[in-house]
């Protein structure tokens, strides 16, 4: 059910940040946190845009493919790398799938591997999941330097039949870091009456300014609740994943 769980069904290349170009695995959202912004709410700031890459086994010594004693790779011919040589940064991976089995239980495995280059802090850089909002970091004493830590969630899946995934990655100081993701996993059952779960948002639509609809959607939420959006594979759709009896309203 999850999409591009191994990074290994391509990307989209993101707008450039000055030289740097970003890769964005198809069926995620990959978000950066731009520099002097908050990391994740935490006191500490953002200090640079790390790059995010895939990096195939071919660019790899055969220690570090697929099956290797140092492997980086965890599954197929592909890992996802998030780095930067002398900055702080924050990156989120997020991913919204519906038609799950409501009320059922699910579990999503995330495993994350740091290189700490000898950090003497074990908060330097920490990794989380998130699912629907539940969630914790693992610092980098928790993680180790060069092995994998799987983050694991089991819950329930709610009545909308929605997980929203996300995964952070933080570096807090000034140093190299290096992150490794691969191998992501979703166990959960569908929805009855054989619906076909639709993973959102795939692909990612960067809109286009000279190009904008004339018309306007308004969504009128209760306080508190949250709304999720995401892009749809159908033409000129967009795709809203509300709470269950919330009213939506268009102008």
């Amino acid at each position: 059910m999850l999409k591009n769980g191994s990074f290994t069904e391509g990307w989209t290349n993101l707008p450039p940040y000055g030289t740097l170009i970003n890769q964005q695995p198809n069926g995620w959202t990959l978000r950066c946190i731009n520099p002097g912004e908050s990391l994740f709410g935490a006191g500490d700031a953002a200090g640079g845009v790390p790059e995010c890459v895939h990096k195939l086994a071919d660019q790899l010594p055969p220690n570090e493919r697929l099956g290797g004693k140092d492997a980086l790779i965890l599954a197929g011919d592909t890992t996802y790398k998030v780095f930067h040589a002398g900055s702080s940064f924050g990156v989120e991976l997020k991913q919204v799938v519906t038609g799950l089995k409501p009320g059922s239980e699910a579990t999503l495995v995330v495993p994350v591997l740091a290189v700490l280059y000898d950090d003497p802090d074990p908060y330097g850089a920490e990794s989380g999941v998130w699912v629907n909002g539940e969630g914790e970091w693992a610092n980098g004493g928790k993680m180790g330097s060069r092995k994998w830590y799987r983050h694991m969630l089991t819950f329930s899946v709610p009545g909308n039949g929605t997980a929203v995934i996300e995964i952070r990655l933080k570096s807090k100081w000034a140093r190299k870091k290096d992150f490794f993701i691969d191998g992501i996993t979703l166990e959960a059952e569908a929805a009855a009456d054989n619906i076909v779960p639709i993973i959102l948002p795939d692909p990612i639509v960067i809109p286009d300014d000279n190009k904008m609809p004339a018309t306007a959607v308004s969504i009128k939420l209760p306080p508190g609740m949250k709304l999720v959006t995401a892009v749809s594979n159908e033409p000129n759709t967009i795709i809203l994943v509300v709470p269950p009896g919330t009213t939506v309203e268009t102008a």
